[in-house]
């Protein structure tokens, strides 16, 4: 049973930057007899619901992996569903004026409406200032890694830079910048469904990142699954501040 919506005075301690890993959507699905893309749909229905809360606890940025590069090898009809459901999704969050939306992701592999979409909800949002919502769509942690060393090569080739000079150049500083756009690391990262692995999500930024997981799955996240998570991640990265400070 859920219990009241989480406030920030229960709190003295919130992550700036949240991660949720939106999963378990077609095992709720099945466990109702429905098909993978009605579980896709009522788990991301949740997401503007989810994303209030955070907003309305003052979290500065959230980040959502609605859809990962390994599931591009999924069913091609279910992965066709899946981009249709993402695409109304964020059409839908497009039009609140709360956050700031940023795709992150493998954009080549992303079916042109989608991009389109992408582009524009993107360009509508860039003055919204409450939240930044990161949407992780085609992402993959490894691509994500790549793809920034791809780009500070193309820059200092651009610039004329030497191989050599190119390879001085390339530090974790700049690589996270690239990846962050200036965005904080992420502090909390919640998984949804009992999975208890990262997957390779926010491979770069989340070293040092609080790791929470719940056996729900995420059609049926609630208030009170926010309100565990951040009770866990208020009580582990107070106690090592604490200790990183004695």
């Amino acid at each position: 049973m859920q219990v009241g919506l989480p406030t920030a005075e229960e709190f003295g301690l919130l992550p700036r930057h949240l991660a949720l890993i939106l999963d378990g959507n077609r095992r709720w699905a099945k466990s109702r007899g429905l098909t993978a893309s009605e579980g896709h749909r009522a788990g991301f229905s949740r997401v503007p619901e989810v994303l209030a809360w955070c907003a309305n606890l003052g979290i500065e940025t959230v980040t959502l992996w609605l859809l990962s590069t390994d599931n591009l090898r999924r069913d091609p009809a279910e992965v066709d569903a899946l981009t249709r459901i993402i695409t109304d999704l964020v059409e839908d969050l497009a039009t609140s004026d709360r956050w700031r939306l940023r795709h992150t992701g493998v954009r080549e592999k992303l079916p042109k409406g989608l991009r389109v979409v992408l582009d524009a909800a993107a360009a509508g949002t860039a003055q919204n200032t409450v939240m930044q919502v990161n949407l992780a769509i085609c992402y993959g942690g490894r691509e994500e890694v790549t793809d920034a060393f791809r780009a500070l090569l193309d820059r200092y080739a651009r610039d004329g830079l030497s191989p050599a000079e190119a390879a001085h150049r390339i530090t974790s500083e700049a690589v996270s910048q690239v990846i962050t756009g200036g965005d904080p690391a992420p502090e909390l990262m919640v998984r949804t469904s009992g999975e208890q692995r990262s997957s390779g999500f926010l491979l770069w930024t989340a070293t040092h990142t609080e790791q929470f997981f719940t056996t729900t799955y995420w059609p049926d996240f609630g208030p009170d699954d926010l309100k565990a998570a951040l009770t866990h991640y208020e009580q582990n990265r107070g106690h090592f501040r604490a200790t990183s400070d004695a």
